[in-house]
């Protein structure tokens, strides 16, 4: 049998159980059928002769540098844009449905009327939505290596991890600010907005400001720059890059449990 804290847990994974399986099965799919162009794209060289004509400012924009090499295709192709991008907009989807979007529901309230704290209940939703991000992870991982091994895509497995570690902690950079968002009021549509708004705008400023002299500077700001700036998929990733995603959101998981523990609960 599992005590409280378990049971407080396997409800929303069970909750998210769906979602969460559809979300792993089509980052997989996008995956598997990404590299599955590599060996015809690998015998055409003129592909890759078309993308380094382009603009030096858009093939640094959109991760197309070196396209023509293993790591510039996933990159130009994944690990740019769209897998960071699905990622952060599922933490911030999976996040505010278990969080604002159950109390607006109405459906908090029959837990808070059980002897846990009100933290407890917060804080196991934040949580559920972080482990099936894991899976989701862990499914992309396992889709990448298993297609490159079956189009014969040489790259080397610690950039992989790397790479999606990067890009799992991203996401959950954007499940933390929503759940701090979420934690101070109910309002799903607010939370929602304010996350998948943010999760774009991260994009935006660490591939278009570079653009301008003037901005250029201020795309460090940028969590997807603390992620992605290093290139994992060609240089190890320093150490800090995982503890400048990694910290800020456990901090603001942390602050939205606090304050949904203070304030009032939306009654159904």
């Amino acid at each position: 049998m599992i005590g409280r804290g378990g049971e407080l847990l396997s409800v929303p994974m069970r909750a998210l159980r769906r979602s969460g399986t559809v979300w792993a099965l089509s980052m997989a799919a996008l995956i598997a059928l990404t590299v599955a162009f590599w060996p015809a794209f690998r015998t055409e060289a003129d592909l890759s002769r078309i993308v380094e004509a382009l603009p030096k400012e858009i093939i640094d924009a959109f991760g197309l540098a070196d396209f023509g090499s293993p790591a510039g295709f996933l990159r130009g192709n994944l690990y740019a844009v769209m897998v960071p991008l699905l990622l952060g907009v599922a933490a911030v989807i999976l996040t505010n449905g278990q969080t604002a979007g159950e109390e607006d529901a109405g459906r908090v309230e029959l837990y808070l009327a059980q002897p846990v704290s009100r933290q407890a209940v917060f804080i196991a939703r934040v949580g559920a939505s972080l482990l099936w991000l894991v899976v989701i992870a862990v499914v992309m991982l396992i889709a990448q290596l298993a297609s490159d091994a079956a189009f014969n895509l040489t790259i080397g497995t610690d950039r992989l991890v790397a790479t999606t570690s990067l890009c799992l902690l991203l996401a959950a950079w954007y499940a933390g600010l929503t759940a701090l968002v979420a934690g101070w009021t109910a309002r799903p549509g607010l939370a929602m907005g304010i996350g998948i708004a943010l999760v774009v705008a991260g994009y935006v400023i660490m591939a278009l400001f570079p653009i301008s002299t003037v901005l250029a500077p201020w795309r460090h700001l940028s969590p997807w720059d603390w992620a992605l700036g290093g290139d994992p998929l060609v240089h190890p990733a320093d150490a800090w890059r995982y503890l400048v995603l990694a910290i800020p959101a456990l901090g603001m998981a942390a602050a939205g449990t606090f304050a949904f523990g203070r304030r009032d609960v939306q009654a159904a």
